[in-house]
């Protein structure tokens, strides 16, 4: 399945649109429930130039999308589909039937790539301590030690879990670098030697 998909995306990439929308047919008959399929398989016949192909397929993964409660991506696929054919009317009632995108429940995003690390809330990156508040009649622990967070630039955090501890220092940098330093002014300075990064 994998490299079936593969094989549909490289096909795509080198704008051999007949071809990726027959990938596309492979594995839809081993997954037809999968929306991205559709997805993917209607971007290669607009490429292919078969419009109401195309539409179908929009068509079909806005319809699995709304099925598994994914509002945003039905919506996302009828517009695909209303920008080949302004004019159809079931596909502009079917984006109409929808709430609007302000109405819909705001889900968390999964982080699915590590760029998403460098997406978190300000507020999030605060040094904070992370432990569990003990009931009033419990004598008081000591707290656990304090977990940090620091953001050095657009592309790199460094944590550390507590103080004392090395920090791990994290680039979002293709490929994704990650080292550790007993120090953060080393790195601000730059004078950390390269050779001690691990490529993961």
């Amino acid at each position: 399945m994998r490299e079936l998909k593969e094989e549909a995306l490289d096909l795509y990439a080198q704008r051999r649109f007949t071809e990726c929308v027959q990938t596309y047919e492979r594995l839809l008959e081993l997954n037809p429930r999968d929306p991205s399929l559709y997805m993917g398989q209607a971007e290669a016949y607009r490429g292919a130039g078969s419009r109401r192909e195309a539409l179908n397929a929009f068509r079909m993964a806005a319809e699995l999308l709304l099925d598994q409660g994914d509002k945003a991506g039905a919506r996302t696929a009828l517009k695909a589909a209303l920008e080949l054919n302004p004019r159809n009317k079931e596909v502009s009632r079917a984006l109409e039937a929808l709430p609007p995108a302000a109405e819909e429940e705001t889900r968390p995003t999964p982080v699915t790539a590590p760029e998403a690390l460098f997406e978190y809330p300000q507020e999030r990156e605060q040094p904070r301590t992370w432990q569990r508040s003990a009931p009033r009649s419990e004598p008081q622990k000591a707290a656990p030690p304090q977990a940090e967070l620091r953001r050095l630039s657009d592309n790199v955090l460094a944590v550390r879990a507590g103080p004392g501890m090395p920090w791990v220092v994290v680039s979002s940098q293709t490929p994704l670098l990650t080292y550790e330093v007993d120090d953060l002014e080393q790195v601000a300075e730059r004078s950390y030697p390269q050779e001690v990064m691990l490529q993961h």
